[in-house]
């Protein structure tokens, strides 16, 4: 009875998932990549995996939902920042491929600097990042997670409505596909219907004598997906190149083409787009970006060299407190954090009441500012 109930309480949404259903309303299909062991290659698999569904003609985006060990940026060799849109919206960055990426380091300050969350403010964190995003009409969304069941993929998986399903990602050791027969059934019991099982690292083919050796075992994620009742959706072999292109932010379909893992990729690509139904969405207006207005301050000009209109208007001591402790804008020769001001600090100010995750800057300086609030926003959404 006990175990029938926690599976039932699984199964239930996470809050938000109208603002959610609402900032994905114009995605057609929407697959999680998943894999219960990490150090798989999930993050290069569904970077390439992108790859090669853009390049057979589909609009592709990738949200990197791996908050501690962000990637996908790397993988796809984004140099940009995240930009607000609005007053509710982040853009996405757009590789010259033309695959849309979001991710937590596209907006934090610094690739060194740890992300040290915990918890619910994963979750919350990643809710609020799936309302958030102005992903226009996309045909695929390849949401890359984190290693395990955690906070991350539970979020996820109970937080997309209309999930299309999960591919999950193993190596052909016995100690990876054990540990990814929990990942698939994790799935199975959030309500996920699992698309399919890759093999990475599946075997390497000498360049010399065209050998074929298997180094970390054979055929076991085949016979995982036989024994899981998923479908195999196929092998990628071990390739020098493969590496390489992760490294050169450029995915291995596109740098290297003719490579055994980019042809691998590619047939992997057409057998879930064959697998999946017929789906309409509505069609999505024409993308505009716009300034976010922050809350209570209305500045006039390009925000840039116009500040003879620089007005201020605030709304009780507490804003006063913290626009004077936080977003400070010296001289008034600065725009406002929301228009790209450095702040003065970046500390986390959580607390065990009313914590929210306010990402109030565009990243034009590199920095993330983060507060807590007992209710004002700033134009983000409070779960």
């Amino acid at each position: 009875m006990d175990q029938s109930r926690s599976e039932s309480e699984a199964k239930q949404p996470l809050a938000g998932e109208d603002a959610i259903a609402e900032a994905l309303k114009y995605v057609k299909y929407k697959i999680a990549i998943l894999s219960g062991k990490g150090g798989v290659g999930k993050t290069a698999t569904t970077v390439n995996l992108g790859a090669a569904l853009q390049k057979a003609g589909f609009k592709v985006g990738i949200f990197d939902a791996d908050l501690h060990g962000p990637s996908v940026p790397t993988m796809l060799g984004i140099k940009k920042q995240t930009r607000l849109n609005g007053a509710f919206w982040l853009d996405p960055v757009t590789t010259e491929s033309g695959i849309k990426a979001l991710s937590v380091s596209l907006f934090w300050p610094g690739d060194m600097t740890p992300v040290m969350w915990r918890g619910q403010t994963k979750s919350r964190t990643i809710r609020q990042l799936l309302s958030a995003a102005k992903w226009g009409g996309l045909d695929f969304l390849l949401v890359d997670l984190p290693p395990g069941t955690g906070d991350e993929p539970t979020a996820i998986l109970k937080s997309i409505p209309d999930l299309d399903g999960v591919i999950i990602v193993t190596t052909p050791q016995e100690v990876s596909t054990l540990v990814c027969s929990k990942a698939i059934n994790a799935s199975l019991t959030l309500g996920a219907k699992v698309l399919g099982l890759i093999e990475n690292m599946s075997h390497y083919t000498c360049r010399c004598c065209g050998d074929v050796v298997h180094l970390f075992g054979q055929d076991k994620g085949r016979g995982l997906a036989n024994t899981m009742d998923v479908p195999f959706l196929g092998s990628i072999p071990i390739d020098p190149l493969f590496s390489q292109a992760a490294d050169a932010g450029v995915p291995a379909v596109n740098l290297h083409p003719e490579s055994l893992t980019a042809k691998a990729f590619v047939q992997i690509a057409e057998t879930v787009a064959r697998a999946l139904p017929a789906k309409q969405v509505a069609e999505a207006p024409a993308e505009v970006s716009k300034p976010c207005p922050g809350s209570g301050h209305h500045h006039h000009g390009d925000g840039h060299g116009d500040h003879k209109h620089h007005e201020h208007h605030h709304h009780g001591k507490h804003d006063e407190h913290h626009h004077a402790e936080e977003h400070h804008c010296p001289a008034h020769h600065r725009p406002p954090i929301w228009a790209g001001c450095q702040p003065r600090t970046s500390r986390w100010r959580g607390g065990r009441d009313g914590v929210a995750l306010l990402l109030l800057a565009d990243r034009v300086n590199g920095l993330l500012a983060r507060r807590q609030t007992n209710g004002a926003t700033f134009g983000w959404r409070r779960w």
